[in-house]
């Protein structure tokens, strides 16, 4: 058991005696057979707001721009929230302060609330509500649980940590429900420049306040009993920025796209094959670059997350369009 973590102005960590708590049942869950560890991967897999953003562009060239469009805006919401909170609290992840839990997954941020449970209960919640039908909720909070129960396996998060991620992601999801009608009204009836101009706002925003919330921490380094973590930054922004990116590229692509008319996503099943391919191949494009040609900077970030997003929700259908893989929407697709 470790001592209770002080940060660098002396202060006890009031989370302190329910973490120590919580060490056991980790241990406990990690006593289970091998076999489970793929498994408990895969499901952790569908709580990332990466999953989301990677099947994103499939459902939004080949299915449902719409519902695509609501989807991703509530995960970036719950993605941007919970990277806050987590700088807020600074809260360390079980493997970073107890040697005996394994870090079958490593992690470099801060671990309260948990990205995967919020992300995943605000997502999943969000095509339930869109579905509509009892089954979705069932089906919507059992893969919750799922997610949940693999990322205490995993040792990455405590119990505390995912049932907070439920309750922010719920947060999210009922704000979202809520507020998504009025705003897209409000949004609608502003001049593009204005909500190009808000779009690239709301992105500063975020990054402004992420960076105001470390503010507060002037001075912070891991406490020693965090050792276990080895060389950590969980202050970085690296995440915060790439997040306002994408959101930035969505918001100002979505409202480029609406002006001009929307898009027809029918078409038989081979050519939005052939749509998504395409797309893919020059989002993956942009991706090598952007990681492996260019430096690292918060700008070379922002700007290279903001791209991709304006490809997903701009570029690609204007050039499917051109292309005469996709009809502008109210037409019929030609393409046999």
């Amino acid at each position: 058991m470790t001592a209770p973590a002080r940060d660098t102005k002396g202060r006890v960590d009031l989370l302190d005696e329910l973490h120590s708590a919580e060490l056991g049942p980790i241990i406990g869950l990690q006593q289970w057979p091998e076999w489970v560890l793929p498994v408990m991967k895969l499901v952790s897999a569908l709580g990332t707001d990466t999953f989301y953003l990677l099947c994103l562009p499939l459902l939004y060239w080949c299915v449902n721009p719409v519902l695509a469009l609501r989807l991703g805006l509530t995960v970036m919401v719950a993605a941007a929230t919970n990277a806050l909170a987590k700088l807020a609290w600074h809260q360390p992840r079980p493997y970073w302060i107890d040697a005996r839990i394994r870090p079958l997954s490593l992690e470099g941020a801060f671990g309260l609330p948990s990205g995967h449970a919020q992300s995943g209960t605000a997502g999943l919640g969000r095509l339930a509500s869109l579905a509509g039908r009892p089954w979705a909720w069932w089906a919507a909070g059992g893969l919750v649980g799922l997610v949940c129960v693999s990322r205490v396996y995993l040792g990455v998060h405590f119990i505390s940590d995912v049932v907070a991620g439920v309750v922010f992601g719920l947060v999210v999801l009922v704000l979202v429900v809520k507020l998504e009608r009025p705003v897209t009204v409000w949004w609608r009836g502003q001049a593009l420049w204005a909500q190009l101009a808000a779009s690239a706002a709301l992105s500063f925003v975020l990054i402004g306040a992420a960076a105001l919330v470390n503010a507060s921490y002037a001075g912070w380094s891991p406490p020693p009993a965090w050792s276990p973590a080895g060389a950590i930054d969980p202050e970085n922004l690296d995440r915060v920025i790439i997040v306002a990116g994408l959101l930035a590229g969505t918001l100002a692509g979505a409202s480029v796209m609406h002006r001009l008319g929307w898009f027809d996503v029918g078409g038989p099943p081979g050519v939005r094959a052939v749509r998504w391919l395409l797309g893919m191949i020059v989002a993956g494009a942009v991706f090598y670059v952007m990681r492996e040609l260019l430096p690292q900077t918060g700008v070379v970030l922002y700007a290279g997350y903001a791209l991709l997003a304006l490809w997903v929700q701009l570029g690609a259908p204007v050039m499917f369009i051109r292309l005469g893989l996709m009809s502008p929407a109210g037409q019929v697709q030609p393409v046999q």
